[in-house]
């Protein structure tokens, strides 16, 4: 019978019919996703009726049939994600706790993951990872993976309850629409997260979901990581090292400001690194050759386009940046400025346009910093260095993450815990979410203020 039900799987998967229409790309994925959902449908139901028939029949003699499912699963969509997991997993592995770590990368650090009780498997990429999950049973399904229902992962029927783990300390506000909505767990970084997740459900009038205070582990990797390193020490008196570390796209900093930004500091002699994201060598080529180009002559002004950022992130001291993530973890976890320029962000499509007021980043940029405008570039060098001597930006830094983030260095320990609660909350346990450390227990927000 499961030979059966696999092959009749199969063969609706993978069953191409003649086309005689033309399909845009965007209309093909959304009925790919339609179909997998009808195949996960059925699968479900004839694997009932085939435990329901072969369980009445082998009752008979004795024999009992259990099926297969799994206690807690995670997801990862890139290898990028494994410094998120890797501190929740570590934990549930201390604590002896079986999971499973299912990833659509290949080379994935996690598959290297050495446990007794964590499993880890590669499952493939895009549609063959999609089917996959939309088939799964599990009691908890943890993602970093926005747009759940939304986009091409749906809900499984054979799992009770997902979880989504905010994956940097930003605003839910810069998330695309409905990014959290059919999720029935966030396991927030922030307050600000939190705020706004509560927000946007009584504006649409969804269910509450359960809301924790739980941090951000991949920079609790990051400051792990620091500690046992051991930065190049300067004289912070003479010029300090310059990173440039935008994001790519109409809102990054080099396609918006480009040598303006770049040669005030590079004719002043400052030591400056450029790590442009790495789709700007694609998406940007023209620019990047034009911007190396025009700097080469420049001996103090140099590239990186290495995979790992940790050792340029450690052996700088100041970063200018647009609004890419990286700036919270340069400001964060290694405590120095950031220097950001002032210019109208593009919110199309996000969940900023639901709520009330500026979304948290915008809000604390001279916080970890200063934010210029244009006009301010030709005063670029000596704000570098006025920055860096400045011994209340450290302190206006750590403030800042104090009350920004929550379970700073040991959120791995907290979030684990909190998926065991989960778990057993989902398996019958009437007080274990009560157990849940730091629960967000507030369900309505003042809509008129």
């Amino acid at each position: 019978m499961k030979k059966i039900i696999l092959s009749i799987f199969i063969a609706l998967t993978c069953f191409q019919a003649p086309a005689f229409a033309y399909l845009d790309p965007g209309t093909g994925s959304m009925l790919l996703s339609a179909l997998i959902g009808i195949v996960a449908t059925l699968f479900f139901l004839l694997k009932s009726l085939y435990y329901k028939l072969s369980g009445g029949f082998l009752s008979l003699f004795g024999v009992k049939i259990e099926k297969k499912k799994h206690g807690i699963v995670f997801y990862s969509e890139g290898k990028s994600y494994w410094r998120t997991f890797k501190p929740v997993l570590e934990a549930l592995d201390k604590k002896g706790i079986q999971a499973t770590y299912l990833t659509s990368s290949e080379d994935d650090e996690g598959l290297q993951f050495e446990s007794n009780t964590i499993d880890c498997k590669y499952i493939g990429e895009g549609n063959k990872a999609y089917t996959q999950l939309n088939i799964l049973e599990a009691d908890v399904c943890v993602m970093t993976t926005p747009g759940l229902d939304v986009l091409q992962i749906q809900r499984s029927k054979g799992v009770k309850h997902y979880s989504h783990v905010v994956h940097a300390p930003t605003d839910a506000g810069l998330y695309k629409l409905y990014s959290f909505d059919y999720y029935d767990s966030v396991l927030c970084s922030g307050q600000h997260q939190i705020d706004s997740l509560r927000y946007l459900e009584q504006l649409r009038g969804t269910e509450s979901k359960l809301l924790t205070h739980a941090g951000c582990p991949y920079m609790d990797v990051l400051a792990e990581r620091l500690d046992q390193a051991k930065p190049v020490v300067r004289d912070i008196q003479g010029l300090p090292h310059v990173l440039i570390a935008p994001t790519w796209g109409n809102n990054g900093l080099l396609k918006r400001f480009g040598l303006s930004l770049l040669k005030p500091l590079a004719e002043q002699g400052y030591p400056i690194t450029i790590r442009p994201h790495p789709q700007s060598f694609i998406a940007e080529s023209e620019l990047m050759n034009e911007l190396q180009s025009e700097l080469k002559t420049f001996a103090n002004v140099k590239w990186d386009r290495s995979a790992d950022n940790f050792d340029v992130l450690a052996n700088s001291d100041i970063m200018i940046s647009d609004l890419s993530g990286v700036i919270f973890d340069y400001a964060f976890v290694f405590e120095k400025p950031v220097i950001t320029m002032q210019f109208e962000v593009n919110l199309l499509g996000t969940e900023a346009n639901d709520l009330p007021d500026k979304v948290w980043e915008l809000n604390v940029l001279n916080q970890i910093g200063k934010q210029i405008s244009v006009d301010e570039l030709v005063s670029l060098p000596e704000l570098v260095k006025s920055l860096t001597t400045n011994a209340n930006i450290r302190q206006n830094i750590v403030m800042l993450r104090d009350e920004s983030l929550f379970n700073y260095r040991h959120s791995g320990e907290v979030i684990a815990q909190q998926l065991i609660d989960i778990q057993a909350s989902v398996n019958g346990s009437e007080h274990s979410l009560m157990n849940i450390s730091s629960i967000d227990t507030s369900k309505k927000i003042d809509l008129a203020s």
